[in-house]
């Protein structure tokens, strides 16, 4: 995130500064949900590429000289990173009395530790999982990104200067050992991914650091520029379309970083290298890219400032939810604080204003990091006194940690490493209905459902569902190996097995997101025709209740706060126009049976919370066990004929219709 010092950097490239306004705001334009900036997340890769340019284009050029001192470089450092990180976690731990729930507290105050010790991206790696708590709910989650950095720089240094001192002048020495290990990290990331270890490749810093050593190659490389003129605008306009593709098209998910990555970072490096010897021009006050380079140089800050703000807004929210001109507001409001800490806290260190010289800089970080640790470690001491109504939430807040693998059949019928279902999960029992359960995890979450409503002397339901898979069988827009497989599998298995029945549904809130509806409609209308072709009759599940976050959250945040639960405001509405998008767009008859989860679950739009005391869902749409039996409840009868219902469940509503019969 950080860049270069000031003090040991060559001319100030205003350039760069451009680049970092790119990275920042693509950043922080996905964070706070701006519209069309899908992968903005790429923004983080290109900070890592000028991290690595700059920091071994000092070094190299340093050592060179004959000027190169580690304890110089980690001054720099110190100066230029910790400051304004240090004020950042001291502010953001102020709001957490009142705002967060006992546990948040007390991650918060785990996370700052981590902070502090340069390993907050391995804290989060070790929560990182495909139903872990929301991002959102993290204050210091973004926080991943410098702890790999500082990691970075802990190494980059030695390396240079090794690799300086034994080659002795030999120029291709230094250059050949980056580009070796820029590739071994880069094959690092896509073993991880192929693995199914998504999460290690994004967290970790060895399947990060080719990033940082792409841009470490066009420091030292030493290719001449692209000439002025026709060839540098022309490599400028490729490295802008590199990046700008991916941050408008890319979608967060396990498919990256990979090979997804290497594009924009490749963009990036393209942009560093076509900047070369180009002289900075002067330029209007007003002047776009007067303004894009201000963005530039207090894009530290901007990104420090970000993403506690929007967090701690949200948590303002009784649906923890921004409107559109509630997230512009918040916007100006960061950076105005962001321009603030550069001005105040960022530019005083860095001009040796403030701690003059090396030991008072080390000397002022020492002392700041024991008084944030020892601050830390009070929080999370006093994160274990609660409140009744603290207790209260804690309730409905422990459903964030909540059990899912036994429900979805974890590990079986749903989430396999290669993708492919076991054949237990399809196996056919002959004088049964034989349901076949298809999708992704919004599939895997009516298992529960279904089998309390359906007799099980009558109906034998199978299972084959994974994380993100549409059910289809075209997976390869989707991009996920995972997804590829079991498309593979149902093709195989539907083209020589006949189910009674397929039941279809998937998160069609995401697989329809602009501008895939269309995309996905087609699919679905490809793998429809053949089943109907096959003879083989489908019931499709519209678009579950999904929230505009975490359910037990928002319960626990209105228990907290005494506020009775509002569906309206903690139901996503677009659901809605979604389900009567699809409604439109499929093929009605043919085999097909349209059922509307949301007609059948939500009367009038009023979509239930809880089923008695336990939260309909353990995230923002995912269903408790209890969830999916009352979701069921109301499905099941137009899925199958009632004489295939469970028994017990018809007996148990006949009673419950008898007293209310017999109520006055």
């Amino acid at each position: 995130m950080a860049g270069a010092s000031a003090a040991s950097a060559p001319a100030q490239r205003e350039d760069i500064d451009w680049l970092r306004a790119l990275a920042v705001l693509a950043v922080v334009g996905f964070h706070f949900e701006a519209p069309a900036i899908f992968g903005g997340f790429i923004g983080v890769d290109i900070f890592f590429v000028i991290s690595g340019y700059l920091i071994t284009g000092i070094i190299a050029a340093e050592m060179a000289k004959g000027q190169f001192s580690f304890a110089c470089f980690y001054e720099r450092r110190v100066r230029r990173l910790l400051p304004a990180l240090y004020v950042m976690v001291a502010f953001t731990a102020i709001p957490a009395s009142w705002d967060l729930l006992n546990s948040e507290r007390a991650e918060l105050f785990r996370s700052a530790i981590a902070v502090v010790t340069f390993s907050s991206n391995i804290f989060f790696w070790q929560q990182s999982g495909y139903f872990d708590h929301a991002a959102v709910e993290k204050p210091l989650l973004h926080t991943w990104s410098l702890a790999v950095e500082e990691q970075f720089y802990l190494v980059l240094p030695v390396v240079v200067w090794g690799v300086l001192r034994i080659a002795r002048g030999r120029r291709l020495a230094l250059p050949l050992t980056l580009l070796l290990l820029a590739a071994a990290s880069f094959a690092l990331g896509l073993m991880l991914m192929q693995g199914g270890a998504s999460a290690s490749a994004f967290f970790l810093s060895p399947p990060r650091a080719w990033e940082f050593l792409l841009g470490s190659l066009v420091a030292v490389s030493g290719l001449p520029a692209p000439r002025p003129g026709l060839a540098q605008r022309s490599a400028r306009a490729l490295s802008l379309l590199l990046m700008a593709i991916p941050i408008l098209s890319l979608r967060p998910g396990p498919g990256f970083p990979g090979l997804n990555a290497l594009a924009p970072c490749l963009g990036a490096a393209l942009f560093l290298w076509s900047g070369v010897g180009v002289a900075n021009a002067p330029r209007s006050p007003l002047s776009p890219l007067r303004v894009a380079a201000f963005v530039g140089r207090i894009s530290y800050s901007l990104y420090l400032w970000h993403w506690p703000l929007f967090v701690f807004a949200r948590f303002a929210k009784p649906g923890l939810a921004l409107d559109g001109w509630e997230r512009a507001v918040l916007f100006g409001l960061t950076v105005a604080l962001a321009t603030l800490s550069w001005r105040f806290i960022e530019q005083p260190f860095r001009q040796r204003q403030l701690a003059a010289t090396p030991r008072a800089a080390f000397g002022l970080a020492a002392l700041a990091s024991i008084v944030l640790l020892a601050g830390s470690a009070t929080g999370l001491l006093r994160a274990g006194a609660t409140s009744d109504a603290d207790r209260a939430a804690q309730r409905l807040d422990a459903y964030n940690g909540y059990d899912m693998k036994p429900v979805y059949r974890y590990g079986s019928c749903f989430t396999t490493p290669d993708g492919r279902v076991p054949e237990d999960c399809l196996r056919p029992v002959t004088g049964k209905t034989n349901v076949l359960l298809w999708g992704d995890s919004f599939a895997a979450h009516y298992y529960h459902g279904l089998q309390t409503h359906l007799d099980p002397d009558a109906v034998n339901i199978m299972q084959a569902t994974q994380p993100t898979c549409m059910p289809t069988f075209n997976a390869e827009t989707q991009g996920v190996p995972a997804c590829r497989a079991l498309a593979a599998q149902m093709r195989d298995y539907l083209a020589v097995n006949r189910p009674d029945l397929v039941v279809m549904s998937a998160d069609w809130l995401e697989d329809a997101r602009p501008p895939r509806f269309a995309g996905m409609v087609r699919d679905l209308r490809a793998t429809l025709a053949r089943l109907s072709e096959a003879g083989i009759p489908v019931v499709l599940l519209g678009p579950a209740v999904q929230f505009r976050a975490r359910l037990p959250s928002m319960l626990a945040r209105a228990t907290l706060r005494g506020v009775k639960p509002d569906p309206a405001a903690f139901v996503r509405s677009d659901i809605f126009a979604l389900d009567q998008a699809m409604q439109a767009a499929l093929p009605s008859g043919e085999g097909l049976s349209y059922v509307s989860i949301l007609s059948a679950v939500c009367a009038r739009r009023s979509c239930p919370l809880t089923v008695g005391d336990v939260p309909l869902s353990f995230d923002h749409a995912h269903l408790t066990a209890e969830g999916s039996a009352h979701v069921m409840s109301k499905v099941a009868p137009l899925i199958l004929p009632q004489a295939v219902l469970s028994g017990s469940v018809q007996q148990a509503d006949d009673r419950a219709h008898r007293a209310d019969g017999e109520r006055p």
